[in-house]
């Protein structure tokens, strides 16, 4: 889509909430790494629009997950969250409610005390049943074999996919080797473990304790309103998932790190979603270092060949060798913190 046709179209999906007069004016803005996102001006008012990255070997319905969930929050009177405007699924775009606020780098209590919140808002008892047609989460697992599956897959297509064209490249080859060995000592472990605490690695958590995720979830997306307010963004992965991931990808995510002291509160509190959250909490404990291991795999997702497509997609100037070095010695960082079994 050209930049006029693009312009075009977010005047029609504006037709009904900006100035009709107004003539909209897109400026870039670099808040993400798989789609294009623009600032909208439309007379006095602003919108974000969202143009959604789609490829054949990504099959993900980014714009659909995003829309349908913040369409949820509004239903469910969450407020700090942007408002979803329109959207136009053939052309892949979305106009959002623009959200004045500053970047977060540091997380401390209220922070911590503010995402808590926000999930347990979203999986209040009284407004579950309105999510009922949400999708699954992306990479939703509901049992633990299952969850090993899939990072079986990630790995295998690391040692498989990373093409050693550089040195960096080989160094990421054998940091996947070293990722392997870990986490086949890791899955005998937890296979072991489960049963002395009552979770079963095979069976799939029953419907009453998955959770409605946001996915992707940190502070990494999230903006801090001039008020104070924390503000949560970007649910392109979101849906039903198991609430061991949601906490487990949150104190995992790299981009702004959540410090080891709030694991306790994260999990404990987490899972008072849920009448059977003594089990949930134990079923955390025990996955967290599953996905530690998972976010090193996604942090070297930048070595294969279709992750430059997106960051490309996203990011004209994005410079893939040092998005490389970068990552690798993220993922060094998280794997020299994970509990080894």
């Amino acid at each position: 889509m050209s930049d006029s046709s693009l312009s075009q179209q977010v005047a029609r999906l504006l037709e009904c909430d900006a100035p009709a007069a107004a003539e909209p004016h897109l400026v870039p803005c670099n808040a993400g790494g798989n789609n294009r996102v623009f600032i909208v001006s439309a007379g006095d008012r602003r919108f974000i629009a969202k143009w959604y990255f789609s490829h054949a070997s990504d099959r993900r319905d980014r714009l659909h997950a995003e829309y349908a969930f913040l369409q949820y929050a509004e239903r469910a009177g969450i407020q700090n969250v942007p408002r979803p405007i329109s959207s136009d699924l053939e052309h892949r775009l979305a106009i959002y409610e623009y959200i004045d606020g500053a970047s977060i780098s540091v997380v401390s209590q209220p922070e911590v005390d503010a995402a808590v919140r926000f999930f347990l808002a979203l999986n209040e008892s009284g407004c579950r049943h309105l999510a009922a047609q949400l999708p699954d989460a992306s990479e939703a697992c509901f049992s633990i074999s299952d969850q090993f599956t899939l990072i079986d897959g990630r790995i295998e297509r690391l040692r498989a996919g990373i093409p050693a064209t550089a040195r960096v490249d080989a160094d990421a080859q054998t940091f996947a080797r070293d990722v392997q060995t870990t986490w086949d000592r890791l899955k005998a472990h937890i296979t072991a473990k489960a049963p002395t605490l009552g979770i079963s690695v095979e069976n799939a958590l029953p419907a009453d304790q998955r959770c409605i995720s946001p996915s992707d979830f940190g502070f990494h997306n999230a903006l801090r309103r001039p008020s104070g307010e924390v503000c949560f963004l970007d649910f392109e992965y979101a849906g039903w998932d198991d609430p061991a991931k949601l906490v487990g990808d949150f104190l995992s995510h790299p981009a702004v790190p959540v410090h080891d002291r709030f694991r306790a509160q994260v999990i404990d509190q987490a899972m008072t979603f849920c009448a059977n959250g003594d089990a949930l909490r134990a079923r955390a404990w025990l996955l967290l270092p599953v996905f530690q291991i998972k976010w090193c795999c996604i942090m070297l997702n930048d070595f294969l060949p279709n992750e430059a497509l997106r960051r490309r997609f996203a990011d004209a100037d994005f410079d893939e060798a040092h998005r490389k070095a970068v990552q690798l010695d993220k993922a060094r960082r998280l794997f020299s913190s994970i509990e080894k079994a």
